[in-house]
């Protein structure tokens, strides 16, 4: 059995490559629900939340069923929040740090980036527009994360919870930031794997 999440070129893509190797293979796609695996999803319309954020929350909950802040930070920087009885409560998107980037470069013509080291530095002021640009994205996703943490332990009270990082960009956090979390870039697949074990 195969499980596809993700949009549709990718899962056309994989069901072409498994007509012509695996013919025999059952495939089954994965969309975000109203509920599954003890998890509530907080959207109206649950297909509008995107997949992987669906099963991040899955993966995370199941592993340990308490309050849950989960980062994820690649193209978008996602925020969600699941209570300790599997109720999403919501979340945020907002652009990710390599998109912030190119956005400002695209709309503002005396704004560039040295194109080999788009990273940045947490806590840093730039000395040259590069710098700039690098290291206020990466402040804004700091940002993002710190302001995420103060609606947790301030709107929520939570003081027990985890808070679980996953994406490319989250080496460029503060070290202040990244201790008080985890890193754990598996977490979509761990929610695939729960449709898996369940088909």
């Amino acid at each position: 059995m195969a499980c596809i999440s993700g949009g549709a070129p990718q899962q056309t893509l994989l069901q072409e490559w498994l007509q012509r190797e695996c013919q025999s293979a059952k495939l089954h796609t994965v969309a975000s629900e109203a509920s599954n695996f003890g998890v509530r999803n907080a959207y109206q319309e649950p297909t509008h939340l995107g997949v992987d954020r669906w099963l991040a929350m899955l993966g995370a909950y199941n592993e340990v069923r308490k309050p849950t802040l989960i980062v994820d930070a690649g193209t978008a920087i996602t925020v969600d929040w699941i209570d300790g009885e599997g109720q999403h409560l919501g979340g945020w998107i907002a652009p990710g740090v390599d998109l912030m980037q190119r956005a400002v470069v695209e709309r503002a013509p005396r704004v560039f980036t040295h194109g080999t080291n788009m990273w940045g530095r947490a806590n840093k002021l730039g000395t040259s527009t590069p710098e700039g640009l690098m290291d206020g994205c990466v402040n804004m996703f700091a940002g993002i994360v710190r302001q995420a943490l103060y609606v947790t332990e301030t709107e929520f009270d939570w003081f027990d919870f985890r808070l679980l990082f996953s994406g490319g960009s989250t080496p460029l956090l503060p070290v202040e930031l990244k201790r008080r979390g985890e890193l754990r870039s598996e977490l979509v697949l761990q929610g695939l794997a729960l449709y898996a074990r369940n088909d």
